[in-house]
């Protein structure tokens, strides 16, 4: 074969080869990890807001207050990282401005963290939430949903439940209003007032439905349960939270709540 010719031919078979091994590393991959879906908690991605939420316990303290320790607790969806590549750091956001708080690590699902005296010495309204970084390449990996902090003027008091009225109805009644009797009801700050809820199981956030409350002193409120939730016989809990009513779509996290009581739709 001419020597022209034949340097053509491996010239052809040299392209061939690079063209195969493209296509082969474009479809089998090129060796190397590939990141996570973005976003998942305690794994590397780019930062993102997970849909998943903590609790934060307590969720308010009185102005002048000294260093407040704080309990936060995760869940399935949402677990605390320490340790080899990454780590959790509790948050303070107020005004467009977040702050680090000293955090410690206690488990998967649990972290505490110190609210300096500094940031209680005003009144405001800010937010918890915990963010994971990666400790090697410096980059927040996930972050929690936002939890409502209040510092108040006041002291924001958990409230009990003695006893409501009427605690049984009929299916398919129309709308009923219930009286709810007990303790340390009322307005305790900005948008920072009792209300009551209907739930299956306690757990606000997943169950959870808003009844339109009236506070009629700090030993009785009132509630109305409308029809819809009236039309099959069931067994719920009724339970009062004095919560900012402004900031419940955030989860219902973070504000003292009472013991449930039960209330029954019969046949």
């Amino acid at each position: 074969m001419p020597r022209v010719k034949c340097l053509l031919v491996t010239k052809r078979l040299s392209l061939l080869a690079v063209l195969s091994l493209i296509v082969w590393e474009s479809a089998c991959g090129d060796g190397r990890p590939r990141q996570p879906t973005p976003g998942t908690p305690g794994t590397p991605g780019t930062p993102g807001t997970l849909s998943a939420n903590i609790s934060v316990s307590p969720g308010s303290a009185t102005v002048g207050s000294p260093d407040l320790t704080l309990t936060i607790a995760g869940s399935k969806a949402f677990t605390f990282a320490q340790g080899g590549v990454h780590y959790s750091t509790v948050v303070w956001a107020q005004g467009g401005i977040d702050t680090g708080l000293q955090t410690t690590f206690v488990s998967s699902l649990q972290l505490t963290a110190t609210v300096p005296a500094a940031l209680l010495a005003n009144l405001v309204s800010a937010t918890i939430h915990v963010e994971i970084w990666d400790r090697i390449e410096g980059t927040r990996v996930a972050t929690s949903s936002e939890v409502p902090f209040q510092v108040t003027s006041t002291a924001n008091p958990t409230p009990s439940i003695s006893s409501i009225s009427p605690s049984t109805v009929a299916a398919g009644s129309s709308d009923v209003t219930i009286t709810i009797n007990g303790s340390n009801f009322g307005h305790y700050g900005h948008f920072i007032w009792s209300t009551a809820f209907w739930t299956t199981n306690g757990n606000l956030h997943d169950t959870g439905t808003w009844l339109q409350t009236t506070i009629v002193s700090s030993s009785q409120v009132t509630a109305v349960i409308p029809a819809k939730l009236l039309q099959n016989p069931t067994s719920v809990q009724i339970l009062v939270m004095n919560g900012d009513v402004m900031g419940m779509s955030d989860g219902y996290f973070g504000y003292p709540s009472s013991n449930s009581v039960t209330f029954t739709v019969t046949p």
